[in-house]
């Protein structure tokens, strides 16, 4: 049980420090769409390609949004949001691996090595917390299912993990093999699990039947997907990175050989589905004679890698499904599954971090203070050597019921939230009828030096966000920019912030100035991506003309600048 405290609570930790990391900025404009499509017409207007399961979360994520009154964007908020399913399938997949561990009686250390790697394994926090992915949900479940139908007492439950984890990510089909040999080999009480399968599949496609958009959703999800990236290899490191190149078309023969004839079996789309094949029919014979579940796990690694190896098409993250089962492998069978699951683990996490680096403002200030951190506990050791081992025997003493880690997890997860939407509340100009947006003012003047300027959202089309808070008012521009305008006769006050567009993250930088009849009465700092915006009140009593600029300092690169929530008050 004290194992498994202790590597929960390092979970926990590890998983929030990470989500500070900086997400993969296309894969979040997938979430940012689908979001909105569900707060504009629930689940008959999802057109997202992502199968049911985990559009019920993002359905709950909608609501959250359209409640709160939050408007959707690529905000840490909707990334921290998104992931709570993978937070708790980590904790769960490190308590279910402690539960199976404690009983083997392997050292003490063995013990916290083999689980530690689970609670810290770098290819599932660089997939879920740092990129912003799910995938860890769906393995978990077909993991699950592996274990129910290898346990007598379980196995009426396996079908239906098995099925949830298809409908949560398609890919999991790559454990069928496994999964159908252990089916058949069981036959006699596996068949009566189907009946539980049947009805967690009416349940997730109900609301789409209900909306009208079931077929529509399907074909997305399990058809059109299957082609989306017609490449050799899409950023996967795997063996077609090595015979054709990363992106060439799956189409043409390898190795400049003509398609007349047996070249046409040289196609990474056709060769690499029969390698494949080849592999799966090799492990449903194997599973067929399996007795053993370190046996089937092995299995499900093996599969795994060979899915993302040798098929076409292969994202840089697919390998990621084969962790989990490795891992799992590596606790029945820690002499042999444990340097697979390493070596996995390593071609995996070099894979997915040439993609989408660990890196990020918020990363950068948390590490600072975690040096301090260490410091004065270097500190406190060297000044009284008996503190560690008085401190653990005291933590050593308690005693905690398993549950605990979930309690403590969802209360730090409620209470990030709280925090979060109170910071991202919409910022609105204060209701008063002598308060004019700056945006409603005559324009005399508008340049800019990228595409033009925008009311109310970014220079991309975005809402406007600057320091992870939403404005509905105001100027979206690009450095160098010049907007001038013509102040009514009764102004008496300019009220305005500025700031970079976090649409940028941490790139971007640019002088904000303000001149009233061409006369600059203010200047801020350089203001770079990420920094909170300023905001400055400025008397214009007795002007005419109010000129907005931009300066980009240098390089005008990702110089997306931001006049939030401009108003004058008049007299």
């Amino acid at each position: 049980m004290k194992l498994f405290l202790f590597w929960a609570f390092a979970c926990i930790l590890v998983n929030f420090f990470c989500t500070f990391g900086e997400s993969y900025d296309g894969d979040q404009s997938f979430w940012v769409g689908w979001v909105q499509q569900l707060i504009d017409g629930g689940f008959g207007n999802f057109k997202g390609n992502y199968p049911p399961l985990y559009v019920f979360w993002l359905w709950v994520v909608a609501q959250i949004h359209s409640i709160f009154g939050i408007a959707v964007g690529k905000t840490f908020f909707l990334k921290f949001i998104c992931l709570w399913p993978v937070y708790f399938a980590h904790l769960f997949l490190v308590d279910w691996l402690c539960r199976i561990v404690g009983k083997f009686g392997a050292p003490r250390w063995k013990q916290h090595l083999m689980i530690g790697f689970v609670a810290l394994n770098p290819a599932i926090l660089l997939n879920g917390p740092i990129w912003g992915q799910v995938d860890l949900v769906p393995v978990v479940l077909a993991m699950l299912s592996i274990y129910c139908i290898s346990r007598q007492g379980l196995i009426k439950w396996a079908s239906m993990f098995f099925v949830l984890s298809v409908l949560t990510k398609f890919q999991m089909i790559m454990f069928l093999p496994v999964f159908g040999g252990l089916f058949l080999r069981h036959w006699r009480v596996s068949w009566k699990g189907l009946p539980f399968a049947a009805l967690s599949v009416v349940i997730v496609l109900l609301p789409f039947f209900i909306g009208g958009n079931l077929v529509e959703m399907l074909g997305r999800a399990y058809v059109q997907t299957s082609s989306q990236y017609p490449y050799a290899t899409f950023n996967a490191a795997n063996l077609w990175m090595l015979l054709a190149g990363n992106v060439a078309p799956d189409n043409v023969p390898i190795w400049g050989i003509k398609e007349a004839g047996l070249g046409f079996l040289l196609k990474p789309s056709v060769l690499g589905r029969v390698l494949f094949v080849a592999v799966s029919i090799f492990v449903l014979v194997k599973s067929l004679l399996c007795k053993n579940i370190r046996t089937a796990y092995a299995l499900c690694t093996l599969n795994a890698v060979a899915f993302f190896v040798v098929l076409p098409g292969m994202h840089e993250r697919y390998l990621m499904y084969a962790i989990p089962a490795a891992l799992c492998w590596s606790i029945w069978d820690m002499k042999r599954g444990g340097v697979a699951c390493v070596f996995v683990s390593l071609v995996a996490s070099l894979n997915v971090n040439i993609i989408n680096t660990y890196k990020g403002y918020d990363v950068w200030m948390i590490t600072s203070a975690l040096g301090a951190v260490v410091l004065v506990a270097i500190l406190l050791v060297v000044a009284f050597p008996g503190l560690p081992k008085k401190t653990v025997g005291v933590v050593s003493r308690l005693s905690l019921p398993s549950f605990v880690p979930y309690v403590v997890l969802s209360v730090i997860l409620l209470v990030e939230c709280s925090v979060l939407m109170f910071q991202l509340r919409p910022v609105v100009v204060p209701a008063n009828e002598k308060n004019v947006l700056v945006t409603d003012l005559p324009v005399l003047r508008a340049d800019q030096s990228y595409k033009k300027p925008m009311v109310n959202e970014s220079v991309e089309g975005r809402f406007l966000t600057s320091g992870d808070r939403l404005y509905k008012n105001g100027l979206g521009t690009h450095a160098p920019s010049h907007m001038t305008y013509e102040l009514p006769e009764n102004a008496d006050s300019l009220f305005i912030g500025a700031g970079i567009d976090d649409e940028v993250y941490d790139h971007g930088s640019a002088v904000f100035m303000i001149h009233l009849d061409g006369v600059n009465v203010w200047t801020s700092r350089v203001l770079q991506g990420r920094d909170r915006p300023t905001f400055v009140a400025i008397p214009v009593n007795g002007a005419r003309k109010l000129e907005l600029i931009t300066d980009p300092d240098g390089d005008n690169n990702s110089d997306h600048t931001d006049w939030l929530n401009a108003y004058v008050r008049v007299r």
